[in-house]
């Protein structure tokens, strides 16, 4: 597996191999390395899991990760404890993140279609033309991890349905939550698909056996990710959500025609437009339909081949116009707001279906290094951004006038809905005071937490602290909690307090509303079980590591069994 694994690192390496160098590059969602800080900040404070980001929304601060996932800044957090620089992270983790996709597209791939056949899933996965536009040109970061988890979930899925082995519970369980904690949408999209995986491998070893333990999957998965799902669920009333749909986010402006999909590439890094002038690309890729279309010509009577070109084509039919009457009526698929974005599961399938192609030609390892070859020349030039900034830091990226369009981008994006419209004018000193005669000492200021020192000369005092009130924030003077007026403030919604005469202490903790407490709860136990199961599994093949043949021969024994009581999937009806 090592020796394969190196060999599938170097085929990949030219889409990732600029990301070595020194400095930092141009992309459309420049805020990557900003939440990486925001999330270092929480750690650092003790918000786990993070909520609250003190800086977005020009310094008042708004309620980024109750509602974006995050996965990928949360996989980056170890990179920061090592001491690499936040720009540094961003790369770190876009190489781990092709690494980690052509990996399960491999194991997926090499399942079916053998070694050869995993190789060449993994590396047209990876030279999708589109994988390159989520990380090179759009910054999707979180779309792009995405991509990482749909094999991961179809593998372990298949092999709990063909082996009923309950060690693919826990495995199926983490696939599906890190889909679940990368990207609202593509989960959205994905689970159709994968219910469709499902029955269709119920169909094929007519049995329906595993219905139980992928039940338990689905309910361990949802816990995992709870701390994350219910807030998403029962608090997104809390959060102005209408931005992402409406205007240039809405998803009728953004269909494909045929020639975008199959024909132009049309490679640049502008934007998504009404129409198909649109000034970068969402083809599948030339080869990317060319090869399926091979396999399909001598293999169309293979169940798989079909179910697979099915969801290709299904996918691509999502996102062009004709698909317009399902838009209009399931709903939530309007909060997908591009649907081109049905591209993913297109690239997915049509990549693993490509690998069949060594069940075609069989034995022509020559053919298919320059199939991998002439793919690698075709889409590598792809795999680059647009700007390279050699110069860049995080004392660069973090100042100035970078500094302050990093902290104004995406104002918009989950604004707590009793702040009617956005802030003109950073937030500046962290207190005013809307009455009375006061003077205030900020004492510390966390992302979830602020301690003050007030002296009041007058009878009483307003302080209006210079953060967005959001359900969770809670006011104590000198120990004692006050009440929070969320209201007067009519243009920002920031909280306002009532400070009597005197020398006193304010502090505004952010505190768990009972959906997080059931949330976070419900995450901790199911993580803390699968900590178990995974380190109780190590110890059973430690054990089972040390018995000697006999124990080989019954795993060959019942490897032989089950091939003779189950159809060969790979094999024409």
């Amino acid at each position: 597996m090592k020796k394969n694994l190196i060999v599938l690192i170097l085929l990949c390496l030219p889409a990732f191999a600029l990301l070595f160098q020194p400095g930092y590059f141009s992309m459309h969602d420049d805020l990557q390395a900003t939440r990486q800080l925001e999330m270092a900040k929480c750690f650092t404070d003790g918000q786990i899991p993070c909520r609250w980001v003190p800086d977005l929304g020009y310094g008042f601060g708004y309620p980024l990760f109750n509602y974006y996932p995050s996965l990928p800044y949360l996989i980056g957090q170890p990179f920061h404890w090592l001491g690499f620089q936040f720009i540094d992270i961003v790369k770190i983790v876009g190489i781990l993140g092709f690494v980690v996709t052509a990996l399960n597209m491999y194991l997926l791939g090499r399942e079916f279609w053998g070694r050869l056949g995993g190789f060449i899933s993994a590396v047209f996965y990876t030279y999708a033309p589109y994988h390159s536009v989520d990380f090179w040109v759009r910054g999707a970061v979180n779309e792009f991890w995405a991509l990482a988890f749909y094999p991961a979930i179809f593998f372990t899925t298949y092999k709990l349905i063909q082996t009923h082995s309950k060690k693919y519970i826990p495995l199926i369980s983490l696939a599906v939550a890190a889909l679940m904690l990368s990207h609202n949408p593509m989960l959205m999209i994905f689970a159709p698909v994968y219910l469709a995986w499902i029955f269709f491998w119920w169909w094929r070893f007519r049995s329906i056996k595993s219905i139980t333990t992928l039940s338990i999957s689905a309910l361990w998965a949802l816990g995992l990710a709870a701390f994350f799902t219910l807030p998403v669920l029962f608090e997104t009333k809390f959060v102005s959500v209408w931005t992402l749909t409406s205007g240039y986010f809405n998803y009728l402006a953004h269909y494909l025609d045929i020639k975008q999909i199959f024909f132009n590439i049309n490679w640049g890094y502008g934007s998504s437009e009404l129409g198909p002038a649109d000034s970068m690309s969402f083809a599948l890729g030339y080869l990317h339909w060319l090869v399926p279309l091979v396999i399909l010509v001598f293999l169309h009577r293979k169940p798989l081949v079909i179910f697979l070109t099915l969801v290709t084509l299904g996918s691509l039919f999502m996102a062009h116009s004709k698909s317009t009457p399902i838009w209009l009526y399931v709903k939530p698929l309007e909060f997908l707001q591009f649907p081109w974005r049905f591209l993913t599961l297109a690239v997915f399938a049509a990549s693993f279906l490509s690998g069949a192609i060594a069940l075609v030609f069989k034995n022509k390892k020559i053919l298919f290094s320059l199939l991998l070859a002439l793919l690698i020349l075709l889409n590598g030039n792809y795999f680059k951004p647009r700007d390279w900034y050699p110069d860049m830091t995080d004392a660069k990226k973090f100042s100035g006038k970078a500094w302050q369009l990093q902290i104004t981008s995406g104002i918009f994006d989950y604004l707590p809905i009793w702040a009617p419209q956005p802030p003109p004018d950073p937030k500046g000193d962290d207190i005013n005071f809307v009455s009375g005669d006061a003077t205030f000492k900020t004492l510390f200021k966390k992302s979830n937490q602020q301690k003050y020192e007030i002296n009041v000369f007058s009878p009483k005092s307003v302080a209006e602290i210079q953060t967005y009130y959001f359900p969770g924030w809670r006011a104590y003077v000198d120990g004692r909690e006050v009440a929070i007026d969320n209201t007067s403030d009519k243009l920002l919604g920031r909280m306002q307090v009532t400070i009597p005469s005197g020398q006193h202490q304010l502090v505004v903790r952010l505190t768990n509303t009972p959906i997080r407490t059931v949330g976070n709860t419900i995450s901790f136990v199911s993580w803390a079980i699968i900590i178990l199961w995974i380190l109780r599994l190590r110890s059973g093949i430690g054990k089972s590591s040390s018995t000697n043949q006999p124990g080989e021969k019954k795993l060959s024994s019942l490897s032989q069994v089950r091939s003779r009581i189950r159809p060969d999937p790979n094999s024409p009806d």
